[in-house]
């Protein structure tokens, strides 16, 4: 089953949290994280086909502020992979920012993997 096509709201939230990510990892540092996590949660409670996604992020959520490196890592590459397989259910135009973002998560998951 597809997905509607996102609005272009949604696309430039999937672009701003792709930076977010990559600027976070690269800098070491969770400061901001929280409140794109936030939206995202919100965004994806409304999809029922996605609350499995956000109730991951609320776990990262949990990991991040007990800074949890091991679970952080593994929450990262599970929602990688999840958002990837979201990507290959989407409308073609929004497939390939949706896998762009998981992709981004499996990569930093793998950062934040060589740093611990």
């Amino acid at each position: 089953m597809a997905t509607e096509t996102a609005p272009a709201t949604q696309l430039k939230h999937i672009d701003s949290t792709i930076e977010t990510l990559e600027t976070h990892v690269e800098k070491e540092s969770t400061t901001g994280v929280t409140s794109t996590i936030n939206s995202w949660i919100k965004t994806l409670s409304e999809h029922k086909d996605l609350k499995g996604i956000a109730t991951d992020l609320e776990k990262l959520q949990d990991a991040l502020a007990k800074k949890d490196g091991k679970s952080i890592t593994s929450l990262l590459t599970k929602l990688g992979d999840e958002t990837t397989k979201a990507g290959e259910n989407a409308e073609e135009g929004d497939a390939k920012k949706i896998k762009m973002l998981g992709k981004a998560l499996t990569t930093a998951a793998k950062a934040i993997g060589k740093m611990g």
